[in-house]
């Protein structure tokens, strides 16, 4: 008997396992160092096979905010998207991508929603605190364009009401700048029905392991999502994918 099979017979894992939660070992592991470490490790394999399939800039030391601009330039010429496409954006903020896309976008048939709550990040990320990145608990104004509305609260609180209403076989422009792993998460959850072959997703912070990356991998695995990374810039943080 081989040794590999000895342990399925003696069924040593489930002893194991059963020791370690009587014993509580768990007091003994550092978890979210191993969690950091483990997701880091996937990201990085991540990158390491799609960076020699798209555009991008890995690796570039120094960070260029500005860089996404020319990413979304890069993704309407491309793909022509100046034409009657829904833009959904998860994390409005002040609205200055918000207000690109509105500027950028002529069709007059085009659509632009944007979900915030307008108050802040509700939880603690990286080095920023709850309630940082707010707009003074209200939408940001752009007066000169009535394509667009806003929906404020938590996407927990306005992205069922909003999808239980929201009927379109328009091309869709997907904007996730939720930060925050259960946040980016929960919305492509609930829009995974309505993605479709030539969707573009975009992500505004894709390469933080344990939020917007951990979100992504966890979802397309779960609902079988054949995609394709068009590009990305300052070594992935803002990446473009088409959803094929």
């Amino acid at each position: 008997m081989s040794f590999s099979k000895l342990i399925i017979k003696l069924r040593l894992p489930s002893k194991l396992k059963g020791i370690f939660f009587v014993l509580r070992l768990d007091r003994l592991v550092p978890i979210h160092l191993f969690n950091l470490i483990a997701h880091m490790a996937q990201l990085s394999k991540w990158i390491s096979v799609h960076k020699k399939t798209c555009d991008n800039d890995f690796y570039n030391p120094i960070f260029n905010y500005k860089n996404r601009e020319s990413l979304y330039k890069r993704v309407v010429a491309d793909h022509n998207l100046d034409s009657n496409i829904d833009y959904l954006e998860f994390g409005v903020s002040a609205g200055i991508s918000f207000r690109w896309w509105v500027d950028q976008i002529k069709d007059s048939d085009a659509r632009f929603y944007g979900f915030d709550t307008f108050t802040g990040l509700p939880e603690d990320w990286g080095r920023f605190k709850k309630g940082d990145m707010g707009n003074n608990n209200k939408p940001p104004v752009i007066s000169d364009d009535s394509r667009h509305q806003f929906y404020q609260g938590l996407f927990q609180q306005t992205l069922l009401p909003f999808l239980s209403e929201y009927k379109t076989d328009k091309r869709k422009v997907i904007h996730m700048d939720a930060d925050i792993y259960s946040a980016t998460l929960y919305v492509l959850t609930l829009m995974s029905p309505f993605i479709k072959k030539g969707d573009i997703i975009l992500f505004d912070e894709f390469n933080v392991p344990l939020h917007e990356f951990k979100a992504f991998n966890e979802w397309t695995k779960s609902f079988y999502i054949n995609y394709k990374v068009l590009y990305g810039v300052n070594n992935f943080y803002q990446t473009a994918i088409l959803i094929q």
